[in-house]
């Protein structure tokens, strides 16, 4: 627009670097004449309202005047150094600016009231000397047309996207909040909590690029509302890019605007911690939203949408502001249709780590080590060898695809090894491979996809079982060659060849119980604590492996573990089922303890466990697969 026909606005607000009504001005000069009028802000209220940190300098009006200017007397000393105003524009900044005799200017008059929730009862006397008034708080617009205002609209808050834009920076806090906080208020009550829950927490009262650099470094930002007020943080925050965390004030015009988990996120006072633990630890979704949120501010929210709707009626003679949904309706223009966050297909689920017990140091031990590292070569994934023996770990401590291990001087058994590995891994995916295993890359591939994408998925491998809990036996075995075509829930996976999610682990959901050193039981017992956890176990129909049954076979066959001890594989079995029976019936509360005394009876093998064995049955009713049952001298693993 040619400036000499752009309209002349008067603007009137006191002077302060960090007021709402220096974007109203940085926007209307691209469109409009602007002549600033009023006084500027004194030492005593930049103390007062701690504005310290502006670190902006306070510039004279472009029309000097005092609190209480008599229009009267400024249309006269105005007539020779500035044009006429087609609009006077008085947006709320300092109180006690008020200028009297309004009705002296010749041109409409409008008002913008920002604070309305804490100053209602002034505003609407104030705002009944204006052609037109402009409410940001939305709840309140009813009492100003109840109180006789004219021509009231809701203009809500908005953002400069050149002032809040993202910043070139790492990020550095977890959440990010800018602005007063009182002592004892709710917000500091709020921020407290989040401080105290080990958030990485950044509070500031900071403006302009100091306050964009803060939200440009956070993970996420604060909001809380202190009045149910729709407030200027809501859309600084989402014009930086970054997620806005904020509270829902009621009759606000928030929730039509925005979308909770489409373009920010709601939090409850009750739900605030879980909300922020919730989007930190999901960064592909969190910046999704924040993405989103920024689009939609920029697309309909900026200052300069604000004052062409505000031009729109006071000069063109539009009849009101737009409604929440046609802002939002505006906001959504070019955004497609992700709305909701999704998942991205992945080629491959997370990394892998490969667990790896090593316990025989014999020559063909050896052997069949080295061929699964041969194997191991052409699968991408983290290494971790357990060694069991000196003997051993001499052998291949420096083997080029070991990436990690650690040497033991004794056989510290099957759980307490794969706890080790799991303490050594670094990736999502663990798998837990027995040293004679032989695989293929395809069977590692199948079984990660099942893991993570199976619901509910803890542990997943190739072969398992439904167990009986008080039998202490598999009463239905699924091996390799069992015929199932498709994912199987079982109670238990075979520990020989499995996958697990390491964060199972470090959230305390699972752990390999080490008193069933130096084995047996280990599987069963996950397979319980999976389910305890909400998590299930599955078999998988993978053939793209080999292994041979070993010592689980071999009843009489002694093992040594630890420093000095040695016990047959059928001694082992009977002390650890009661082990498992002393733990778990403990924990079910259902019989009381197994006796500890070798010589008393043992508890009755034929009762079932009305809590375990109910959901074996019902998922032994329920498969569809053909199953095979195990030999009756197969001891259980």
């Amino acid at each position: 627009m040619e400036q000499s026909c752009a309209p002349v606005i008067w603007l009137a607000y006191v002077s302060y670097p960090v007021t709402t009504a220096v974007y109203f001005e940085r926007a209307l000069r691209q469109t409009c004449r602007v002549i600033t009028c009023g006084p500027k802000i004194g030492p005593e209220i930049i103390e007062q309202w701690h504005l310290e940190n502006m670190k902006l300098p306070v510039l004279d009006q472009d029309m000097p005047l005092p609190f209480d200017a008599d229009m009267r007397e400024v249309l006269v000393s105005a007539k020779e150094r500035f044009p006429a105003p087609d609009l006077y524009l008085w947006i709320e900044s300092v109180p006690g600016y008020f200028p009297t005799h309004l009705e002296a200017l010749n041109c409409p008059k409008a008002c913008y009231v920002i604070d309305s929730h804490l100053s209602l009862e002034w505003h609407v006397k104030w705002a009944k000397l204006f052609d037109y008034v402009f409410v940001a708080q939305r709840e309140y617009v009813p009492e100003f047309r109840r109180h006789g205002c004219r021509n009231v609209h809701w203009l809500p808050l908005a953002c400069d996207p050149e002032i809040h834009s993202r910043k070139n920076c790492a990020k550095k806090y977890d959440i990010g909040f800018v602005g007063s906080v009182f002592a004892h208020s709710r917000r500091a009550e709020l921020l407290e909590r989040l401080g105290k829950k080990r958030f990485l927490l950044r509070a500031d009262r900071s403006f302009w690029d100091e306050m964009a650099l803060l939200f440009s470094q956070s993970r996420m930002v604060f909001n809380n509302a202190v009045r149910n007020d729709l407030n200027m943080r809501v859309f600084e925050a989402m014009s930086t890019g970054t997620f806005l965390l904020t509270d829902l004030p009621s009759n606000s015009g928030q929730d039509e605007l925005f979308v909770d988990a489409e373009d920010l996120g709601i939090y409850e006072d009750k739900t605030l911690i879980e909300k922020a633990r919730h989007y930190l630890i999901r960064d592909e979704e969190r910046e999704h939203i924040a993405h989103r949120g920024q689009a939609m501010v920029h697309q309909a929210h900026t200052y300069a949408h604000r004052c062409a709707e505000l031009l729109q009626v006071c000069l063109r003679g539009q009849k009101t502001t737009p409604s929440a949904g046609e802002w939002r309706e505006r906001s959504l223009v070019g955004l497609g249709s992700d709305r909701k966050w999704t998942p991205k297909a992945q080629a491959l689920p997370p990394g892998r780590s490969f667990i790896i017990p090593v316990i025989d140091a014999s020559e063909e031990g050896r052997r069949e080590f080295g061929l699964l590292l041969d194997d191991l070569k052409t699968i991408e994934g983290e290494v971790i060898a357990i060694f069991n023996s000196p003997e051993v770990a001499a052998v291949f401590k420096d083997h080029p695809r070991i990436d990690l291990s650690a040497s033991l001087n004794v056989n510290v058994g099957v759980p307490r090894a794969w706890n080790i590995g799991v303490h050594l891994a670094t990736q999502p995916t663990l798998f837990i491979l027995n040293a004679d295993l032989r695989l293929n890359l395809s069977a590692v591939e199948a079984l990660q996809r099942a893991l993570w994408e199976l619901p509910s998925a803890a542990v997943v491998g190739p072969e398992g079982s439904f167990f009986g809990f008080y039998t202490y036996e598999d009463i239905l075995w699924f091996h390799k060659n069992c015929g199932v075509s498709a994912p199987q829930l079982v109670d238990a996976v075979s520990g020989f060849f499995f996958a697990t999610k390491r964060d199972l682990f470090c959230r305390k959901i699972l752990q390999f119980e080490n008193d069933y050193t130096p084995c047996f039981s280990e599987e069963w017992d996950l397979g319980i604590q999976a389910r305890q956890g909400g998590y299930r176990c599955y078999i998988v129909p993978v053939k793209d492996y080999s292994h041979e049954w070993g010592v689980s076979t071999k009843p009489d066959k002694l093992i040594r573990y630890g420093k000095n001890g040695e016990a047959t594989v059928r001694e082992i079995l009977a002390r650890n089922r009661n082990q498992f029976w002393r733990k778990w019936l403990t924990i079910s509360g259902e019989l009381e303890l197994p006796p500890r005394e070798p010589n008393e009876p043992n508890p009755n093998p034929l009762r079932g466990s009305a809590l375990l064995q109910s959901q074996i049955i019902e998922m032994m009713h329920s498969n569809q697969s053909k199953t095979v049952r195990p030999s009756a001298e197969k001891e259980p693993r």
